[in-house]
């Protein structure tokens, strides 16, 4: 049961690659449009704000501070539950550093040369050359702004990778061999261990859903190993912190909730 998750540079053959391994490695492929399918109707967003995150994420919204935290829960929590269930490609929404503390998960990044990548795009998009490179430009800065924003890491750093393959140099079948010869080897199969670890950041997902939905937390922080959950974060009266520890109480598969919230209602006016 492989989990791979797939980050690439615009234009450096991601989705064409993601579905050719699908198809030969028998996986399910999660791409941004599976998850955005999976969350609609479940969050306050318009067809049109639907199709600019289907397209380039949710920091490209200007959406309200409390619309932004329960997307961004019910993304999270979309994401895992396809980890959890195995033999899934995750195209992108920042599946690699998500699961990066996870065993077993093999995170690909795609890269090849800007004017490549350019040709590439202009011959799939019909656009001149020259608005090729802008747009590959451009989106590559937004993805990596995205990821900076939300999980304070570099997007483009090797180090945040497993592979890092260059369809520059690469051929395409080359790419997806070497993907799929690594997902043979042991370090790269589910274990006890990740199956314990899925398990329980899918029991903190279900509990930050439900928690950014019907209380105003900032700076939120839940975590779950075996049943407990611990909380921490900034609520702004006593009543809130109260009805967060009820929330959580009541969300299936948590046995014991551990508070460390905090009332502040001065900070809420500066944390996200």
């Amino acid at each position: 049961m492989s989990i791979i998750t797939i980050s690439s540079e615009m234009g450096a053959l991601r989705d064409d690659l993601a579905q050719e391994l699908c198809q030969r490695g028998k996986l399910e492929l999660v791409d941004p449009r599976t998850l955005m399918d999976a969350v609609q109707g479940l969050v306050d967003i318009n067809r049109d704000e639907h199709q600019l995150l289907a397209e380039q994420g949710p920091a490209m919204l200007d959406l309200s501070d409390r619309r932004r935290r329960v997307f961004a829960a019910l993304l999270e929590l979309v994401v895992l539950q396809y980890a959890q269930k195995g033999n899934v490609v995750i195209v992108g929404r920042g599946g690699n550093f998500l699961l990066r503390l996870v065993p077993g998960v093999l995170r690909v990044r795609l890269v090849a040369p800007l004017e490549l990548r350019a040709q590439r795009l202009a011959a799939r998009e019909n656009l001149d050359l020259e608005r090729a490179r802008q747009l590959a430009s451009v989106v590559d800065q937004q993805r990596r702004t995205y990821m900076a924003h939300i999980f304070a890491a570099d997007w483009a750093s090797p180090l945040n990778y497993d592979l890092v393959l260059n369809l520059g140099r690469l051929s395409f079948d080359q790419a997806l061999s070497t993907i799929l010869d690594l997902t043979a080897y042991p370090e790269y199969q589910p274990s006890s261990e990740s199956d314990r670890m899925l398990a329980g950041m899918v029991l903190a997902a279900r509990a930050r859903r439900r928690l950014v939905e019907e209380v105003d937390v900032h700076a939120l922080e839940v975590e779950a190993l075996d049943g407990q959950l611990t909380l921490a974060g900034y609520v702004g009266s006593r009543e809130d912190q109260k009805r967060a520890q009820t929330v959580c109480e009541e969300v299936e598969g948590v046995e014991r909730v551990q508070s460390r919230l905090e009332v502040s209602p001065t900070l809420l006016k500066f944390l996200p």
